[in-house]
């Protein structure tokens, strides 16, 4: 199947569940709706680029644990719930290294396999669906008023700036996009990421996205 063929904003199928190529990294955190842009060198992940490419075009993001540093090359520690996405543009350069993009699908728990004859990591997948009821009104307001008030700040050195969310969309949609734009520690989005309780996550958003808000509202630069 041609990657030009793949419907990318599909749910994750079945057989795509079963083994689903792993590429950890020690700061990013990838969320449903979002888009991540990456240069691929190293040989076990050229690999694993060309296998997707060959097949689905589905990769998981998983972040590494504290730590890492000592088995980078082998197989350090990650955290099992990660982010799947999809290859929408993807380039090969000249020396063999890859220049991809992916739009994330779905958050997942991992459960990695045993190492075969491939140059990188392989997990059985599962979907975290959202859980919980809808957020209260209030709080769906305050997440939304903490978003949008950042934006204007931003706006005014970028004004082609956009959320890519309206506050009709699902609240799960809204919090995700909302982590993606304008929440920066790993530790943090991981936690985000992790909760798949809607009241809970949009809680943390509210804290992340309120503080960032009051760092602008003093001048300071977020970190």
């Amino acid at each position: 199947m041609k990657i030009e063929d793949l419907d990318v904003a599909a749910p994750l199928r079945e057989d795509e569940l079963r083994e689903l190529p792993i590429f950890p990294l020690p700061r990013s955190v990838f969320f449903p709706g979002s888009v991540l842009p990456l240069h691929i060198f190293e040989a076990r992940y050229v690999q694993m680029v060309e296998d997707a490419l060959a097949g689905n075009a589905v990769i998981a993001i998983a972040l590494l644990r504290p730590g890492f540093e000592d088995d980078y090359n082998g197989r350090p520690p990650i955290h099992e719930v990660a982010g799947a996405g999809r290859i929408v543009h993807h380039r090969q350069n000249p020396d063999g290294t890859w220049d991809i993009v992916l739009r994330g699908v779905a958050r997942l728990k991992l459960e990695e396999l045993l190492p075969d004859e491939r140059l990188y990591r392989v997990a059985r997948a599962t979907v975290l669906s959202d859980e919980g009821e809808r957020p209260p009104r209030h709080d769906m307001v305050a997440m939304w008023s903490c978003g949008s008030r950042v934006a204007e700040v931003v706006r005014k050195q970028h004004p082609e700036f956009q959320l890519g969310v309206t506050p009709d969309d699902p609240p799960g949609q809204i919090a995700d996009t909302l982590a993606d734009r304008f929440v920066a520690k790993s530790a943090l989005r991981q936690e985000i990421l992790e909760a798949t309780d809607l009241s809970e996550r949009t809680s943390l958003i509210i804290g992340a996205v309120g503080e960032l808000l009051a760092m602008l509202a003093e001048n300071q630069q977020p970190s």
